[in-house]
């Protein structure tokens, strides 16, 4: 076991676990979003790529519910409304 691991109660590694979870990351994934951009791999492989099904359905859920419901629909978005002049 590496010497860091060592110092880390299980306390706080059930209280790390949790945050991840609630994430959908896995432990490591969250623990490396918390280090500075400096520390992390530069070349990231797109989470496509690397997650399961559910993973991707859970990231896309947390997208979807990341907009603003409140966000008007435009109505009229035919053709002819988007080009028309005014004259009618």
């Amino acid at each position: 076991m590496h010497k860091a691991l060592e110092q880390i109660r299980s306390e706080t590694a059930e209280m790390i676990a949790a945050q991840a979870q609630e994430r959908g990351l896995s432990v490591d994934d969250y623990l490396r979003t918390l280090l500075p951009r400096s520390y992390r791999e530069t070349q990231q492989r797109p989470l496509y790529t690397t997650a399961t099904p559910e993973e991707l359905a859970l990231a896309y859920a947390r997208w979807a519910a990341s907009h603003q419901p409140s966000t008007p629909v435009v109505a009229d978005d035919d053709r002819e409304s988007i080009y028309e002049d005014g004259d009618r």
